[in-house]
């Protein structure tokens, strides 16, 4: 007899959060092998603020996890392979590029009955325009006074006293010995793409069995129940990401619901993201802590400071915002022509300003 399906999805969860971290050493181990001649090729697509920002767009939009893209830069800057500054525009720009997995689920589920297609629209609009106008305001205030390098640059300051941090990558090796007999017998490059296939895999596997949980009845009437004040449905979405740590995968979990009449009050869908958003910082703490640098833990420290300022300016423009999202679903999803043109820019745009900065 089988163990309960409860059961299996805890076992899956914590192996995955066990090979998340184990992800981030072996990526971390293969960069500080691989050196400068990585740091050439990494500093040939991303050379200044601005390509930074587009680049960790469009990467982020292909992994279908700001959480996945964040931690492999942090795993670089723990490494000497990025610098700080390059590594903290790819953070501002990471946040946009998480947004294309609900849109997908929006479109491909949905396409063929508009009316539903517009109800989803207003959960996907609301998580791209929040990330959207964010962009928009971190995005100058990087480029032109540095802010939140200046951030992380405090932060490592701070978290470089910690005596403490000094004691987690050891604690890490006796869990993860299998680490270096591995790299002794592989390639540094293979170790690093190997590193980065594990650290996608056991995110996903941690969402999966996560999910799973979530999706039983209790837990979809408990997601519903969320939905009524928006204090709420913040506090719902920063605990729900906290344990599923993926922003795409708790905000994709309301395009259904959105879809189908049951959360109708898109009041209350931007104070859910606000939540998740800063809830999905903690797997980008934990490959932070992974690495024992203090630059490290700077870094992560950027993550959060967009997410709770993010919060703090949008949560009290919760009505102006929830028209802005309606108007925006509406006259994208007026007709087929203009949703596929909107999904076609999404990630034009950024390959396109990254491809001018490489010719």
């Amino acid at each position: 007899m089988g163990l309960p399906a409860r059961y299996r999805s805890v076992i899956g969860a914590l192996l995955g959060v066990y090979f998340f971290v184990s992800s981030i050493i072996l990526i971390k181990e293969s960069a500080m092998l691989m050196g400068g001649a990585l740091a050439k090729k990494v500093l040939t697509l991303i050379k200044d603020t601005t390509s930074g920002v587009f680049a960790g767009w469009i990467t982020t939009a292909i992994l279908h996890s700001s959480g996945a893209f964040d931690s492999i830069i942090v795993a670089f800057v723990s490494s000497g392979i990025m610098p700080l500054s390059l590594a903290v525009a790819t953070i501002i720009g990471a946040e946009l590029g998480t947004t294309i997995t609900p849109l997908l689920v929006a479109v491909v589920g949905y396409a063929k009955n508009k009316v539903q297609l517009n109800a989803s629209f207003n959960v996907t609009m609301a998580h791209f325009l929040y990330n959207l106008f964010t962009l928009l305001i971190f995005y100058p205030a990087e480029l032109f006074f540095a802010l939140f390098t200046k951030i992380a640059q405090g932060g490592s300051s701070i978290f470089v006293k910690a005596s403490w941090l000094n004691y987690v990558p050891s604690l890490l090796d006796v869990v993860t010995p299998w680490i270096p007999p591995l790299l002794n017998n592989i390639p540094a490059w293979v170790g690093l793409i190997l590193g980065g296939l594990v650290l996608v895999a056991s995110l996903w596997g941690v969402e999966r069995y996560m999910t799973a949980l979530f999706s039983m009845p209790k837990s979809w009437n408990l997601i519903r129940a969320t939905f009524t004040k928006p204090t709420r449905a913040f506090l719902a979405g920063l605990l729900f990401t906290m344990l599923v740590p993926s922003t795409t995968v708790m905000v994709s979990l309301l395009v259904p619901l959105a879809a189908s009449g049951v959360i109708s009050a898109d009041y209350y869908i931007l104070p859910y993201i606000l939540g998740a958003n800063i809830g999905t910082v903690f797997d980008v703490m934990i490959a932070a802590l992974a690495t024992g640098n203090p630059v490290s833990l700077g870094v992560w420290l950027v993550h959060l400071t967009i997410n709770l300022a993010g919060a703090l300016i949008f949560f009290p423009l919760l009505k102006p915002f929830s028209r802005l999202v309606r108007w925006s679903s509406e006259v994208i999803t007026k007709s087929p022509m203009r949703t596929i043109l909107f999904m076609v820019g999404f990630h034009a745009i950024p390959v396109l300003v990254v491809l001018l900065y490489l010719l």
